[in-house]
């Protein structure tokens, strides 16, 4: 169809219209419909049952058999000027159980309302054809359609009845010709006066139309305020982030990178940007990124050194005894040794400080663990930054030797396997030939069976052992 406006009867139109012919029974064709179309001019299709998006229903005024066509209905509807605000670009007629019976597109036309500057009432026509029909009928403005194939009953009010479309048409039509007479009004351009069409649009690069107070108003609401004004929405940001420049021309910007938000500082000296503080939301982590001192509420969290242990620029292990601050600390040479108690023989160490509960009232915990002649591990508590606890050294696979007694002294060992060059005191043989010492406390070559006793146990498991020689 090349026409560009027109009406179709719908797929359930012609259905119901074929129906009333072979029925007899006519069809009741009683409102109509405006739509903007979501914002676009529409193209009538035969399978709708709905406008694209309809903004006014009301009952029809006027339905009659067009003087000039007798197969041509012609519907009108007035739209008085309390009801707007919106653009027309579809309309429908709807039958008395609410199935479109046909729909057509319509020129963009704005309807203002009665807030607006230019509010006025409106008159909607829309014409369709039924076909092969052989009598029509008037009856108190009433009109029925006897047709061969289709029939077609409207509802008509002589209470809401307007003036006809043609005879609309022919007075605005005789105005225009007296007042073209009298003068005739060029369109307008960038230089010269004259006609001009409205458009709400704000994307348009015409310019032969004007804005309307409706376009001006969204161009306002999506416009970035001036400086000093209040933004009261939401600010979002673009791929390449937002900046802040610096006074000494380093910038800040914030950007957002797949799942990841960061914070990109810009060194105009350098002429290098660097990531310095990262969110993962897959993750759900906060990161920072070449940062070397963190403060929270104006206390360090992290310090230069803090997780570079064992380089040039580690914390410093001087004296295990004197570091209270939480930390982790590091050893890199012989002539500091982490421990003078233990001599020269713990250098190349760490030790990691804890604070439990209020680490500024003096209560912590160290760890300190030398790796030369190791690993071994120390460990003692401190209270009030003055008592404190001797150092500890815990039982581990390489230094149990330190602490072994007599062969066959049965010890206690955490856990459920004992370590290499002992037995389970689980009541097993063993090979009194292959461990000729234990044979002599246990001649018959079994084990003792010893199970720990239910008051000793603690959410640390434990097993009772005895060297293997």
């Amino acid at each position: 169809m090349n026409q560009t406006y027109y009406t179709i009867l719908t797929q359930k139109g012609v259905a119901l219209l074929d129906n009333a012919t072979s029925q007899g029974i006519p069809l009741k064709i009683t409102q109509m419909a405006v739509g903007d179309g979501n914002g676009n001019i529409t193209t009538p299709d035969a399978t709708q049952t709905k406008l694209v998006h309809e903004v006014r229903r009301a009952a029809i005024d006027k339905l009659f058999v067009d003087n000039e066509n007798p197969c041509q209905i012609i519907a009108e509807q007035v739209i008085p000027e309390t009801d707007g605000g919106w653009f027309i670009h579809e309309i429908g007629l709807f039958d008395d159980r609410d199935n479109l019976i046909a729909v057509g597109n319509y020129p963009a036309t704005y309807k203002p309302n009665f807030i607006e500057d230019s509010s006025r009432t409106q008159v909607i026509r829309m014409e369709f054809i039924v076909d092969n029909t052989e009598a029509i009928e008037l009856k108190n403005e009433t009109i029925e359609v006897f047709a061969a194939r289709k029939y077609i009953e409207p509802r008509a009010d002589a209470t809401q009845t307007t003036a006809t479309q043609k005879y609309v048409n022919d007075t605005i039509t005789a105005k225009i010709t007296a007042h073209e007479k009298s003068t005739n009004h060029p369109d307008a351009t960038t230089s010269a006066k004259g006609f001009v069409q409205l458009n709400s649009a704000i994307n348009s690069k015409l310019e032969t139309q004007a804005a309307t107070p409706r376009a001006v108003k969204k161009v306002y609401d999506k416009a970035v305020k001036r400086a000093g004004d209040t933004m009261t929405g939401q600010l979002t940001l673009s791929n390449k982030g937002l900046k802040i420049n610096n006074a000494n021309n380093d910038s800040m910007t914030l950007m957002t990178l797949n799942d990841c938000y960061s914070h990109v500082f810009y060194n105009a000296k350098t002429n290098t940007s660097a990531r310095k503080l990262d969110y993962d939301s897959t993750e759900n982590i906060w990161r920072f990124q070449n940062v070397k001192d963190v403060t929270i509420n104006d206390k360090p969290v992290l310090k230069a050194g803090d997780y570079g242990i064992g380089s040039k620029g580690g914390a410093p292990l001087s004296n295990a005894n004197d570091i209270l601050l939480t930390g982790f600390y590091g050893t890199d040479t012989y002539k500091r040794p982490g421990l003078p108690d233990l001599g020269y023989d713990n250098y190349y160490s760490t030790l990691a400080v804890y604070g439990s509960g209020n680490q500024f009232c003096g209560h912590v915990e160290q760890l300190y663990v030398p790796t030369l002649n190791g690993p071994r591990v120390f460990g003692r508590s401190v209270f009030n930054f003055t008592d404190k606890m001797k150092w500890i050294e815990s039982i581990t696979e390489a230094n149990i030797n330190r602490f072994l007694t007599p062969v066959g002294a049965i010890l206690k060992w955490p856990g459920i396997v004992p370590p290499a060059g002992y037995f389970n005191c689980n009541g097993a043989m063993f090979d009194i030939e292959k461990y000729p010492k234990l044979a002599l406390l246990f001649p018959l070559g079994k084990l003792p069976k010893l199970k720990p006793n239910p008051d000793w146990i603690e959410d640390q498991p434990f097993i009772y052992i005895v060297e293997a020689k």
